[in-house]
């Protein structure tokens, strides 16, 4: 008799509603430089600090994505987490990575300024949530707004910590 497996979900996940990505997204809307202001917990990204992630088109139809994690401090060792960026559907992405070809993390693309300064993205099974801003010191209370996206989709609030981008 097969065992049944029941993984529960991280502990910053709540229920999760079905995410929706914005109707119509663009994906080149993520092409760019970015700051990661607020996440959840992610197994990779564990003591990091002054986070960015570079997102950029290829000749393929996939994104390169490149995060910077800076261990221990803002100006720790950059420790790089690369992949590629695999568009299911408008605003719904698979992130394959490079070093670890065996971890897929799904994305939804949440939510996005209409001028694309600042962007929310999750994974369904709740692994991951960040919000993204083209500043690294977003104005605070666009960055509650975004915040409360995660916390919509599911995200404990309490486990939505905001990055340390220095001075």
């Amino acid at each position: 008799m097969a065992a049944l497996l029941l993984i529960a979900p991280p502990a910053w996940a709540q229920a999760f509603p079905p995410m929706v990505p914005p109707e119509g997204y663009a994906k080149t809307r993520l092409v760019g430089e970015w700051f990661e202001v607020a996440a959840t917990p992610w197994y990779l990204e564990t003591d990091c600090h002054g986070t960015t992630v570079s997102v950029a088109t290829r000749e393929d139809s996939r994104l390169v994505f490149k995060l910077a994690c800076r261990k221990g401090s803002v100006t720790g060792k950059i420790v790089p987490i690369e992949g590629l960026l695999a568009e299911v559907e408008p605003g719904a992405f698979v992130l394959r990575l490079v070093r670890l070809a065996e971890v897929r993390v799904p994305l939804i693309v949440l939510w996005q300024a209409e001028d694309d300064s600042m962007a929310v993205l999750g994974a369904p099974d709740g692994q991951v949530g960040w919000v993204w801003s083209k500043t690294a010191h977003p104005d605070p209370k666009a960055l509650e707004e975004a915040k409360s996206v995660l916390a919509k989709y599911g995200y404990n609030p309490r486990y939505i910590a905001d990055i340390d981008q220095g001075k």
